[in-house]
This record gives C-alpha cells, sequence and structure tokens, in this order.
C-alpha cells in the first residue's frame, strides 16, 4: 500500500444534520512535533512527515479526528487584518486544495507558523496532526476538507507482558481517543470568502484570546443563525444586568423573572423576530425601546452585526443558555434558584430582626 493510501472502512459514524462523515476516508496524515516557543522547545520535523495509515487503525483514527465537531453548528472563515492572502494558515489551505502533491511540504508551514504562536505555557508541547479527507458532507454537499490538531495532553496506559515465567506490567503515555482539545476542520468550499471552517479550543479560558483559534487559526465565526443566536443571548443578559435594573427599577426576582423568560423564548421558538422578542419581555413599549437601543449599542461596541430575524439555533441555545442566572446569593449560606413563576415567592424586610428576607410558597415538599 502507497504511503498516502488507506483502505476504505464501512463503519459509519453518528452525525447531526450539518455534517455526514459517512463516506468520509483519510486520504494523508502528516505528524510533526510542536514545542513552546517560550520554552525554547523548538520542532522536530521528521524527513518523512507522512505515515501509513493501515485498515485497522484508519477506524479509530477517523473517530479520533472527526469526534470534536459531531454535535457543532458553529462555522468559521479565515481572516486577516490587511488581507485574507496574508493568512498563512488560509494560503496553505489553497496549495493543498489545489494539488495534494504539496500536502507533506504545507504540513511543514503550518508547523513552523504554529510554534510560532505557542508561547503561553499552558499549551505544552506535543505531536501536531495535518490530515487530508476526501469526502464529508456539508449542508447536502460533499467536499474534501483538512484538519488540524494539536496534541497537548496524554492518558498513561498499562500494557501487560506475557512470558512463560510470568507476567510484567509497563507504564506507557499515549494520545487518548477522546475528544481532542484543539482541533480544526476546513472545508473545500467558499474559497474566496476564507473557506468553512469548524474549530475548537477547549484549552483556554472563556474571554481569553485564543492561541490556537485567532493566533494560529487566526478565523472569526461566519454571522448566520448560530452567530445571532449566541450574540442575541448574550446581549439580553447583558441588557438585564447592567441597564435593566436601574432604568427599571428591578429587584432581584424581577431580574430573575426576565432571564427565565429570555432562557424559554429561546428554547421555544424557532425563528426569531427582534419585534417579537422586545414585546414578549417588554409589554411596556418604553421599555422595548430601551432594550432595542442598547442592541444597537452593543452592536457598535462588539462590531456584531445581528440580524432582525433568523433561524433559532437550539445548539448555540444550549451552548449559552448558562448567561441567563437564575439564582439569588443570599450573604455566604444561601441560594435561591427560580425557575419557575415569581408570583410564589416575596421578598420583605423584618423591621425587628433588622435584616431582609424572602418568603417562599410551595404546594409539597421532596
Amino acid at each position: 500500500m502507497r504511503e498516502n493510501t488507506v483502505i476504505c472502512s464501512k463503519f459509519k459514524i453518528n452525525y447531526t444534520n450539518m455534517l455526514d462523515f459517512s463516506q468520509t476516508n483519510i486520504l494523508k496524515v502528516a505528524i510533526t512535533w510542536v514545542g513552546n516557543k517560550e520554552l525554547q522547545e523548538g520542532t522536530v520535523v521528521p524527513k518523512r512527515t507522512l505515515v501509513t495509515v493501515n485498515e485497522y487503525a484508519h477506524e479509530t483514527l477517523l473517530t479520533t479526528f472527526l469526534k470534536p465537531f459531531q454535535k457543532n453548528e458553529e462555522f468559521f472563515y479565515f481572516h486577516h487584518a490587511e488581507d485574507l492572502s496574508h493568512n498563512a494558515v488560509y494560503q496553505a489551505c489553497v496549495q493543498i486544495f489545489a494539488d495534494a502533491e504539496t500536502f507533506s511540504e504545507q504540513a511543514v508551514v503550518l508547523t513552523d507558523r504554529l510554534y510560532n504562536h505557542v508561547t503561553v505555557p499552558k499549551i505544552t508541547g506535543g505531536e501536531f496532526f495535518v490530515v487530508l479527507f476526501d469526502a464529508i458532507g456539508v449542508q447536502d454537499e460533499t467536499m474534501p476538507a483538512i484538519g488540524m490538531f494539536k496534541i497537548v495532553n496524554k492518558d498513561s496506559y498499562l500494557k501487560v507482558e506475557k512470558t512463560p515465567e510470568s507476567f510484567a506490567l509497563q507504564v506507557g503515555e499515549g494520545i487518548a481517543t477522546g475528544k481532542l482539545a484543539l482541533a480544526a476542520l476546513i472545508f473545500g468550499t467558499d474559497e474566496a470568502e476564507g473557506y468553512r471552517i469548524m474549530a475548537t479550543d477547549s484549552v483556554t479560558k472563556k474571554d481569553t484570546p485564543s492561541v490556537w483559534l485567532t493566533n494560529f487559526l487566526d478565523i472569526q465565526p461566519i454571522e448566520d443563525h448560530y452567530f445571532n443566536t449566541r450574540h442575541y443571548m448574550q446581549m439580553t443578559s447583558d441588557f438585564i444586568n447592567q441597564k435593566a435594573s436601574d432604568a427599571f427599577g428591578l429587584n432581584p426576582t424581577d431580574k430573575i423573572d426576565l432571564q427565565n423568560r429570555s432562557s424559554f423564548y429561546f428554547k421555544e421558538n424557532e425563528n426569531f423576530e427582534v419585534e417579537d422578542f422586545a414585546k414578549s419581555l417588554f409589554p411596556d413599549e418604553t421599555h422595548a425601546t430601551v432594550f432595542k437601543e442598547f442592541k444597537e449599542q452593543y452592536v457598535e461596541a462588539t462590531a456584531a452585526p445581528l440580524a432582525d430575524q433568523f433561524d433559532i439555533s437550539q445548539q448555540a441555545v444550549r451552548k449559552s443558555s448558562k448567561v441567563f442566572k437564575n439564582v439569588i446569593k443570599l450573604d455566604d449560606s444561601f441560594k435561591i434558584y427560580i425557575t419557575g413563576s415569581q408570583e410564589w415567592i416575596e421578598r420583605g424586610f423584618d423591621e425587628e430582626k433588622g435584616k431582609t428576607f424572602y418568603k417562599i410558597y410551595f404546594e409539597q415538599e421532596e
């Protein structure tokens, strides 16, 4: 079998209505090693970066590489502040899609670029995989794709050696076949816009610039239904917590009631319409107007143009639902979680004890 050939496998991976991996095979795999530049670890690029993938390894590798994208709906495009043509990862993908014979050469280019951006301690040295897939279904189209995967952590494993005299145990270290922490899948479509991309980084903390997504890949979210759903949920939560309390004189239970009704709207509706959303949340026209003004301020501050109408992405709802808080924290001892109507909770002040209290009504106790 040739070095860049793989035997077809008949297994099928579960997929969402967004992606279809059922006919996908691995055509080429290049492996290098990328260290941490801050620690001056360097890179390791073998004379032959391409590795042979036999039919037994194919199924395991395919599942491992594609697992990070099985439940994903968020797409990105490559980006560059000056011009898209200056994005080195984009240019490498252009070369590979145009001529697969350049795959090994471009894998080395990508290795050097990644190393130059790995300057934070949390991204440790590890193997860097560049993979060429033949046929992935994306929204009813089938196309090739390029995968990029950086190994950050490894798992320990036990190996048992058997001899006629005794059994021996050895502890080794290997790459886990679970969900990879740093992964990207670049689809061979929308070249002029910057290719359609799925990418994930489960290493970097939220609200911290990602070395993988921002520095190495340099990608930006596509302004689609996922993008709009996620931003409207965040913007609504910001409005309730930052503006509505003072503007409308809301107490904590009023705020949680708004959070719960906002969450319910996104979970129970298939389509979003900003006028309908504003009216359902704020029957008072004055309050609705203040909300829409805040939305315009959010758009300007975040440079995130938001559509007035779109299909709600339930995957984005599930991922962003935590922005709507439903808990009242009392001193250091108590937390009250409110998931239903606020009419069953009352807030008051005890003159004798000089403390604020909540009175909760219920029908049965579990």
